[in-house]
C-alpha cells in the first residue's frame, strides 16, 4: 500500500511542485482567507439557528401551556381509539394481507367488463368501426395482461413487497420497514368479493374512463400512505411537479400539509423554527395581503394559490430531516428533470417545439427553427426548471455515494444539458454559467484553477461550438433583437409603475397587472403578461417591503449555508477528541486511517450536498434579472421546494458528523458510512 502511495506521489510531484501552480494555490488560499476572516466571513458566518426566545421558554413553563398540552393529549387519545382510525388501519392490514391471486382476479374482471362496457357503448352510439382503436380497449388489454402474473402467484401483497426487487424498491422509497411488512398477517382476501368489485368498477367505465377509476384507486392508496408517512407526499411533489396540473399540485400540497399537521398535533413529528423560517412566514403573509389589498378584485385567488405553493418550503424543512429522505427528494427531482428533458427533446425533434416566429427573432436567428418546451409550455420556463435541477445532479456526480451513481448522474446531466441548450434561452445559459462559477468557488479553493482554465480555453470553445449557439449567446444585450428591445420597453414602463406604487404595490396576479400596465405601456408593447424581471415584479406586486423581506430571506438562507461551511472548514470545530475516536473506532471497527478518511470525506460530502440546491437557487435568481421566474405556478412551487431542500440539507449537516464522533450512530448508520467510504475508493 505504501508503494502505491509513493508511485502516486511520484506522478503528481511535478504538478504539486510547479512554481506557477504553487503560487496560484497560495493566491487562492489568500483570497479565501480574506473572505473567511474579513467582512464577508463576519456577515455570512454569523447565522444563529435557534430562534426560540425567552418568551417561548417562559410560556412552555406556564400553566396555560400545560393546559393546552393536556387538551392536545386528550384529543390524541380519542383519535387513537376512534372507530374511523381503527377502520382505516383494518382496511390497510386486509389490503397488505391480501393474496396477489385475489388482486389478479379483481384486475382481470375489471379489464374484461371494461371491454364489454366499451363495446356496448360503441354499439349504442353507432361507433362500431372505432371499437379497436378506442382508448378503453387498450386499457382493458393492459389490465388483463397485468393480471396474469398476479393470478399465478401464491404470495400475499406484503410478502411480495418484502421479497421482490420491485416491491423492495417501493418499500425503500416509501420508507416503510420490510421486516414489518413481511410479518403482516391477513385473511388473504376472498375471490367472490374481488370478482364483484371488478364487475362494479368495470360497469362504472360505461360512464367514465377506466383511467379515472384506476386513478381514484391509486389516489386512495397514496392518501393512506401520506397520512401514515407525510414524507412520501413531499417526495411525490418533488417528482411530479413538472407534469401535474397546477390545481392538482395545490390539492396535494394542502393534503400533505394537513397530514403533517395531524402528525405535529399528535406529537409524532416536530418543527423547529429558525430565523430563515420566520422570514419565509413574513413573505407568505405579505403575499396574502397582496391578494387582499389589490387594485383588482381577482387578486385573491392567485395570492392564495401562491401561499399554498409556498407551504412546500415548510413541508420540506419540517419533514425531510433525515439524510436518507434528503437524498430521495434530490434523486426524485433529478429523475423528473430527465423525464421532462426527454419529453422536450422528443417534441423538439418531432416538430412539437415552439416556432421561431413566436419565440425567436427569425431575421436575426434564421437557423433556429424551434425551441424545446416540454410539458411546461414555455421554453424559458423549461430552462428555469433545468437550471434549478442541474446543480443538484452535479453534486451527485462529484459526491461520494449519495443519490445516483456517477455514470448515471453524468448521463442525466448530458440529457438535461442538451435540453437546456435547445431551449435557446440566453438568460438561462448565462444563469447556469453564473451558478457554475459560484459552485466552483464554494466547492474547493483549488477549483479556481478550473475557472482560469475555462477562461483560457474560451477561444477554443468558441471555435468548437455551433455558430447558432455562439451568435445566440453573444446577442445578449443587443437592442436590435426584438426580444431584448421588448423587455427594455416593459422595464421602463414597470419602473414608472413602481414609482407611483412604491410602498403598497398594485397587488398579486394578472388581474392587477392588466388593469395598471396599459396606462404606462409604450407603443408597440401594449400587451405583456408580466414585467420579465423577478425583482421588479415582486416590488410592483408587494411594494418595497415585500422585496426587502424576500431579499432578507435569501440572505439568511445563504448565511446559514456559509456558516455551516465555515464550521466544516475548522478541523477542531467538530467533535474530534480521543474519546470520540475510540467510540467511533468501536462502532465502525476501523483503524486510524479509515477514521480520518470518514472525517474528511464526510465533511466534503456535507458541503457538496448543500451546494447543489443552493446553486440551483442562485441560477433561478440570476435568470430572474431577464425574466419573471415565478410566472408558472409549478415553477413557483419548485423554487420553494428547492429552498426548503437547501435549508434541510444545511440543518441535517449540522449534526451528521457529530453523531458519528459522539457515538450516537447506530449499526445501520455505521453500515452506510462504510458503504459510502468503500464506494469512494
Amino acid at each position: 500500500m505504501n508503494s502505491k502511495k509513493g508511485n502516486n506521489n511520484g506522478y503528481t510531484a511535478p504538478i504539486k511542485n510547479s512554481v506557477i501552480l504553487s503560487a496560484l494555490d497560495r493566491f487562492t488560499m489568500y483570497i479565501y482567507s480574506l473572505l473567511k476572516n474579513g467582512l464577508f466571513g463576519y456577515i455570512f458566518g454569523a447565522y444563529k439557528d435557534d430562534a426560540r426566545s425567552s418568551v417561548y421558554d417562559r410560556f412552555s413553563k406556564s400553566k396555560l401551556f400545560s393546559h393546552v398540552s393536556e387538551f392536545r393529549y386528550g384529543i390524541c387519545r380519542r383519535i387513537e381509539s376512534s372507530a374511523i382510525l381503527n377502520a382505516i388501519n383494518y382496511i390497510a392490514l386486509v389490503f397488505l394481507g391480501c393474496r396477489l391471486k385475489v388482486m389478479g382476479t379483481f384486475l382481470s374482471t375489471f379489464g374484461l367488463y371494461t371491454a364489454v362496457m366499451t363495446v356496448v357503448a360503441c354499439f349504442i352510439e353507432g361507433n362500431i368501426q372505432n371499437i379497436i382503436n378506442h382508448p378503453s380497449i387498450a386499457v382493458s388489454i393492459i389490465m388483463l395482461l397485468s393480471s396474469v402474473p398476479l393470478v399465478l402467484s401464491k404470495k400475499t401483497l406484503s410478502e411480495s413487497l418484502a421479497s421482490s426487487r420491485i416491491g423492495s424498491l417501493i418499500v425503500r422509497i416509501s420508507g416503510f420497514s420490510e421486516v414489518k411488512l413481511s410479518h403482516t398477517e391477513g385473511s388473504g382476501g376472498k375471490m367472490n368479493v374481488a370478482f364483484l368489485l371488478g364487475i362494479i368498477c368495470g360497469a362504472l367505465t360505461y360512464y367514465i374512463s377506466p383511467v379515472y377509476v384506476l386513478g381514484a384507486i391509486f389516489v386512495l392508496i397514496w392518501s393512506y400512505v401520506v397520512l401514515a408517512k407525510p414524507e412520501v407526499g413531499v417526495l411525490t411533489l418533488f417528482f411530479t411537479l413538472p407534469f401535474l396540473p397546477t390545481m392538482v399540485l395545490a390539492v396535494m400540497v394542502l393534503f400533505v400539509s394537513a397530514s403533517y399537521f395531524i402528525k405535529l398535533f399528535r406529537g409524532k413529528r416536530v418543527f423547529r423554527v429558525e430565523p430563515v423560517d420566520i422570514l419565509a412566514m413574513a413573505f407568505i403573509l405579505l403575499t396574502f395581503c397582496g391578494g387582499a389589498i389589490s387594485q383588482s378584485g381577482t387578486s385573491m385567488k392567485p395570492a392564495l394559490l401562491m401561499v399554498c405553493m409556498m407551504l412546500g418550503y415548510f413541508l420540506t424543512v419540517g419533514l425531510i430531516r433525515e439524510r436518507e429522505w434528503l437524498v430521495k427528494c434530490s434523486v426524485a427531482l433529478v429523475v423528473s428533470g430527465v423525464i421532462e428533458s426527454v419529453y422536450a427533446l422528443a417534441l423538439y425533434f418531432l416538430g412539437g417545439g415552439y416556432s421561431s416566429d413566436a419565440w425567436v427573432d427569425s431575421e436575426m436567428f434564421a437557423s433556429i427553427g424551434r425551441r424545446a418546451v416540454g410539458s411546461l409550455d414555455n421554453p424559458n420556463m423549461l430552462a428555469e426548471f433545468l437550471i434549478l435541477v442541474i446543480p443538484i445532479a452535479v453534486s451527485m456526480l462529484i459526491g461520494r455515494g449519495e443519490g445516483l451513481r456517477r455514470f448515471q448522474a453524468f448521463a442525466c446531466l448530458g440529457i438535461m444539458g442538451v435540453a437546456l441548450i435547445l431551449t435557446w434561452s440566453r438568460g438561462a445559459w448565462l444563469a447556469i454559467m453564473i451558478a457554475a462559477l459560484i459552485y466552483l468557488l464554494m466547492w474547493h479553493h483549488r477549483s479556481i484553477w478550473l475557472i482560469f482554465g475555462g477562461i483560457a480555453a474560451l477561444p477554443v470553445i468558441i471555435t468548437i461550438l455551433p455558430s447558432s449557439i455562439v451568435s445566440r449567446f453573444t446577442s445578449i444585450g443587443n437592442l436590435s433583437d426584438s426580444s431584448t428591445s421588448y423587455r427594455v420597453y416593459i422595464w421602463r414602463a414597470v419602473v414608472e409603475m413602481i414609482s407611483d406604487n412604491t410602498w403598497s404595490g398594485i397587488g398579486i396576479g394578472e388581474g392587477a397587472w392588466d388593469r395598471v400596465y396599459p396606462i404606462y405601456s409604450y407603443i408597440g408593447v401594449e400587451a405583456a403578461p408580466h414585467s420579465h424581471n423577478l425583482y421588479l415584479q415582486i416590488w410592483l406586486e408587494l411594494g418595497v417591503i415585500g422585496l426587502l423581506v424576500f431579499a432578507v430571506f435569501i440572505f439568511l438562507l445563504y448565511q446559514s449555508g456559509f456558516t455551516l461551511f465555515a464550521k466544516l472548514s475548522h478541523k477542531t470545530s467538530l467533535i474530534s477528541s480521543d474519546i470520540s475516536e475510540d467510540i467511533m473506532r468501536r462502532n465502525l471497527a476501523l483503524g486510524n486511517e479509515s477514521i480520518s478518511r470518514i472525517k474528511s470525506d464526510g465533511k466534503k460530502q456535507l458541503r457538496i450536498s448543500a451546494i447543489g440546491p443552493m446553486c440551483g437557487i442562485i441560477a433561478v435568481l440570476a435568470q430572474g434579472i431577464t425574466d419573471y421566474s415565478w410566472y408558472n405556478y409549478r415553477l413557483f412551487l419548485a423554487f420553494w421546494l428547492v429552498c426548503g431542500l437547501a435549508s434541510a440539507y444545511i440543518r441535517n449537516a449540522r449534526g451528521s458528523i457529530s453523531d458519528i464522533y459522539s457515538g450516537k450512530m447506530d449499526e445501520e448508520k455505521a453500515d452506510r458510512e462504510i458503504h459510502v467510504m468503500n464506494k469512494g475508493k
